[in-house]
This record gives C-alpha cells, structure tokens and sequence, in this order.
C-alpha cells in the first residue's frame, strides 16, 4: 500500500512553510521536493485506476443491471463484448451509468458465414485441407476484396456505436492453438495458407518460381518451407500486420481517440519452434506501432500450463511491444476435463496482474457463473488488496 493522503498532504505543508524560512540556495531543493510529493499524490491516486480489469461477454439475456452491478462489486472497469450487445443500447446505457469503458470484439479471418456464402475464400493447409478444424474455420488473409470489406464493416461499427476500443480478434493465419498442448512437435502443427491466391501472390511480391513438377499444394508447400522459409514467413506475417494497420488507421480516423487491442496467441519464441512466426503468422515487433494493446490469450488450464506461464508470457511479450501487453486469463476448467481449482484460479490472477502487464482481461463471464467462488477471489485481489 502507498502513503496514505492525509499524510502527504500534512508533509506538503510542512516543505511549504520550510520554503519560507530557508536560505536562497536551499530553496531549490525544496521546491524539487515539493513538487516529488505532488506527483507521488498523483501516482497514488492514478495507479489503481489505470489499470484495465476487463471481461470478456459474447451474449447474454438475463438483467444487465444486476450484471454491471456485480461487474463493478468485483472491480471490473472494462468491458470486452460481442458486436450484438454493444448495439444493445439498454446494456451501453448501464455501462456508460457505471463508467465501464466497451470495447467492441471484431473477429477479422474467422468469418463462418462469409465462408458458408463463398467456399472459395477458405484458407488452405499445407497438407491441401480447407482451413477447418472443429468450429474454428479461416478465410485466406490475402484476398483483397475480403480484407477491404472487414475494413469497412469496422468502420460502420465504430461509425454507429461509438466505442472506447476495438478488440481485433482472430487476426492471425489459421490454427486452433486452443487445443495445441506442450508435448506437441512443430512438424505435428499444419500452417497456412497455401491456396493458389496466396501462392501466386508470394511468387510475384519475393520474384519466386515454383517448378511445374511441384502439382499439388503439399507438394508446394514442401518446396516453399523448405526453400524459402524466411521469405515464407516474412510475407505471411506481412499480411496480418497490414491488416491490423489498415484496421486502426481507417478506424482512427472516424474516432482519433478510440483505442486498439489485439488479441494474440500465447506462444513464446521457442514454442513449438517459433510457431508464433511460422504458424500464427503474428510478429509482435511489426504489430506494436499499430496498436495500443496487444492481449495474448493466456488461458492455463485448457492449454494445460501453469501460472507462472502467463507471467513469463507477458514478459516476454512485452520485450517486444513495451507496455502494452494485457493478458486475458482463464475462470474457470474449458476444452478439457484436467482440473482447475479455485486455487489455480487465484494464482493465475495473481501471475497476471505481475508487472508489466497492465491490468488482465476474464475469459469469460458465463464461465464466472459457473463458480461464483472465483468472482469472490476476484474481488479479494483486485478491490481489496490492489
């Protein structure tokens, strides 16, 4: 805990009046201290408030009231919700009551019913598959036309409901990365994507030829990874970090103030052999200057790690986008049946809020519904004790 105000305030007074009665050369060194005092006031003040405690909603229909009320019994500030409850005006009115800030989740390149519209935009494996596996399913991040229309659907969002950020999710090449464990190999993981529109666009952008004995797309794809693998990854990871400055830019400049989170996978450099890289195709370095936070999605238990795994997440991170990282945490057990106590819960919270991460997002609100003991852990560590 800080100093506590009445004391300060109570020590300014007292530099104040030595000020008065002080030789000339001492006065500069009091007024450097007065002015300490003032900022340490500040910063005592500040500290708490700034942090982003955030939670993450995709739907909900029972009574928002008494959901915002519990939000702000448990310290929440920050609200991370689906495009159909920010146009919820009843919600954004409570929220805006409560002065809990929206940002608004826009998926980029998963996009199911675009998919159902027009099969060709899927993405393809280099194993020659459409990008699906289980709900997960990609559109190819080159396709131009695509891109553009993501670009303008944000706009309109931003344009018609006003919202303190916009949360870009799923903006990375095709992987369900929730179900990839520890043990995993790197050749085990399929990248993406190796369809004819990303291919010729490689070629012609890198001045690349592809034998004509090379006919199928595992047969291409072999050839590029194992012949061009950095100019393979330099213009994948290219796509994704235009799309997030073409998103921001274009955003920004209907609301100069709103704020850009990213959602990014949680893989460290040497996870999975640089899948960061190879696989999500997300280069933190490049994404950085585009955004004012980068969220990796920490979430333990369905990844089966431990809590000093989100710590060391974020810090690595954050070597790459200084002070921007927000780490998104796990409630409660998802995906696999491995368990997940209140306990784990807590340490993980606590592995989180360590700096330099600023503040920490839940995934998700049903998921806190499911064990209200968690909500009481939240409002120990974050209210009480912070």
């Amino acid at each position: 805990m800080g100093t506590r105000l009445p004391d300060l305030f109570v020590r300014i007074k007292i530099v104040s009046e030595l000020r008065l009665t002080v030789p000339l050369f001492m006065k500069k060194f009091f007024s450097v201290l007065y002015i300490s005092i003032i900022v340490l006031i500040g910063s005592g003040c500040s500290s708490h408030d700034s942090r982003i405690i955030g939670i993450k909603i995709y739907e909900y229909d029972k009574d928002f009231k008494e959901l915002v009320d519990r939000w702000v019994e448990m310290g929440i500030n920050t609200a991370f919700i689906s495009q159909e409850l920010a146009e919820n005006k009843i919600f954004r009115g409570i929220l805006k009551e409560n002065n809990i800030r929206v940002y608004i989740i826009f998926p980029v390149f998963y996009d199911p019913d675009m998919l159902k519209q027009d099969s060709t935009l899927y993405a393809v494996t280099n194993t020659g598959r459409i990008a699906k596996d289980d709900w997960v399913e990609f559109v190819c991040p080159s396709r131009t036309d695509y891109r553009d229309r993501k670009i303008e659907e944000a706009a309109r969002l931003v344009s018609d409901l006003n919202p303190d950020g916009l949360s870009i999710d799923f903006i990375r090449e095709f992987v369900f990365w929730e179900k990839i464990y520890p043990d995993r190999t790197p050749e085990s993981i399929e990248t993406a994507c190796f369809c004819d529109t990303c291919l010729n666009r490689f070629k012609a952008t890198r001045g690349i030829s592809i034998p004509d004995s090379c006919i199928s797309t595992k047969q291409k794809a072999d050839l590029i990874l194992r012949k061009y693998p950095e100019a393979w990854n330099d213009y994948r990871c290219n796509l994704i970090t235009t799309m997030v400055k073409q998103l921001g830019e274009k955003v920004r400049s209907i609301n100069p103030e709103i704020k850009i989170n990213v959602h990014a996978v949680p893989w460290r450099d040497d996870d999975f052999g640089g899948a960061n890289i190879k696989v999500a195709a997300q280069d933190l370095n490049r994404i950085a200057p585009y955004c004012d936070y980068i969220s990796p999605m920490c979430y333990s238990q369905m990844l089966k790690r431990d809590a000093g795994w989100i710590a060391s997440v974020v810090n690595e991170m954050d070597k790459k986008a200084v002070g921007k990282i927000l780490p998104s945490i796990q409630v409660y057990p998802y995906y696999i049946d491995d368990p997940f106590t209140v306990k784990d819960f807590r340490n993980c919270l606590e592995s989180a809020l360590q700096a330099p991460s600023l503040g920490v997002v839940f995934f998700s609100w049903p998921l806190f519904e499911k064990d209200t003991a968690r909500m009481k852990v939240v409002i120990e560590i974050i209210k009480n004790r912070h």
